[in-house]
């Protein structure tokens, strides 16, 4: 008679609220195995139905095939802590948000069956890896990576043609490859809150760069046409809040100004009511000598 063992079967567990199915570690079964093989086979029949979507995830799939042709997906603040299959089928993607999650990877599958990403946004997730083929992406215009752990930066994003702006803005960077320089028309590069003690020379081979930000790095060296281009941007930032607190003020004193008028207007009905009261009571007084007078 074969032995038997106990192999886990998938139940319903609280990842990030109610998401997906997963293995429990509770043992609830016996089966019988003959071998290892066997042992895993079960094993994967077990894992088949794991990370079922969610009825949100669902929801947001349908919506960006009816709504946006299948073109613009938003999964922003849905507690993920790892890519849905399901996304790999939209093969027209064109922009794919997936913003304040829990993600610790980028898969490189979905690099392959997504080559028509022109925007993706993973800020504010526990990033560690990014996948080499990131280069698959050849219609990427803008990625944000800001918020993240990412301590490397693989070659492969700076072999994407068509990078516009990278976003990697607080990470745990301590160096940046000389091929961003490949990125010919990349303009935006955001890299403030990292490790960075060097910035490469090749850099300076961006023709259209044009907003830098390093803010917050313990630079020992940087190109002076960057460095250049990142004073001008905080010059620009500061000069953009300063504008911003200008016109809030503005509003705030026209809000003053507002309420001055409406509490001098009310002040003014109180004084004429009350001088009208007074005339009142004058005229009622004058009444009533008048009256006491013909009296006597």
């Amino acid at each position: 008679q074969p032995s038997r063992r106990r192999v886990a079967q998938p139940v319903y567990a609280s990842m990030s609220g109610r998401p997906y199915k997963t293995v429990s570690s509770t043992l609830s079964e016996d089966v019988p195995f003959e071998d290892e093989d066997t042992e895993a086979d079960l094993a994967n029949q077990a894992l088949a139905g794991l990370l079922e979507p969610t009825e949100e995830i669902v929801k947001a799939i349908a919506e960006c095939k009816a709504r946006f042709g299948g073109m613009k997906l938003n999964l922003g603040s849905k507690q993920l802590a790892f890519m849905p299959f399901e996304i790999k089928s939209l093969t027209s993607l064109r922009t794919l948000n997936l913003r304040s999650n829990a993600l610790t990877m980028f898969p490189s599958d979905v690099c392959a069956a997504l080559n028509s990403l022109e925007e993706v946004n993973l800020a504010q997730n526990q990033i560690t890896y990014l996948p080499e083929n990131l280069s698959a992406l050849s219609n990427l215009r803008k990625i944000s990576l800001s918020k993240n752990k990412i301590s490397e930066v693989p070659l492969g994003l700076f072999a994407c043609p068509a990078l516009q702006e990278l976003r990697l803005d607080d990470n745990l960077l301590t160096s940046l490859p000389g091929q961003i320089a490949d990125c010919h028309v990349l303009h935006t590069v955001i890299l403030s809150g990292n490790f960075l003690k060097a910035i490469p020379d090749r850099m300076a081979e961006l023709k259209f760069l044009s907003k830098v930000d390093l803010s917050d790095n313990p630079l020992d060296h940087c190109p002076p046409s960057v460095m250049l281009l990142h004073q001008k941007y905080l010059l620009l930032l500061h000069k953009s809040k300063r504008r911003g607190l200008i016109r809030r003020s503005h509003v705030l004193k026209k809000t003053m100004d507002e309420q001055l008028v409406n509490i001098l207007e009310r002040e003014a009905e109180e004084v004429d009511e009350s001088k009208k009261r007074e005339e009142e009571r004058a005229n009622a007084h004058r009444e009533l000598s008048i009256r006491c007078e013909g009296a006597g």
